[in-house]
């Protein structure tokens, strides 16, 4: 298993490499665009392309871009993601028991 702040540091590191996050009134724009992506590769796994296919490498790869897109959005705007998701999790477990 690799460490979220692993993960974190890597993000940071290729997106200084290619000149630094874009301005934070942008940084939403490449999840939309990705989660659209992921939406339709989903809507083809789910039979609503007819003579569309997709497989489990396409999807997986869809969803990676998704993760990179929301983790750099969380990154740029300077929130502790780990932090974050940890909440979640906790909010989830006290919420739905």
């Amino acid at each position: 298993m690799t460490d979220l702040l692993l993960i974190c540091e890597r993000i940071d590191a290729l997106i200084e490499s290619l000149g630094g996050y874009w301005s934070k009134e942008w940084l939403l724009q490449p999840v939309m665009e990705e989660l659209g992506e992921f939406s339709k590769e989903l809507q083809i796994a789910a039979g609503l392309h007819p003579g569309k296919t997709t497989n489990q490498e396409k999807l997986e790869e869809e969803f990676g871009d998704l993760l990179f897109a929301v983790l750099a959005l969380g990154r740029g705007l300077e929130l502790d993601v780990e932090n974050a998701i940890m909440r979640t999790i906790s909010k989830y477990q006290i919420r739905d028991k």
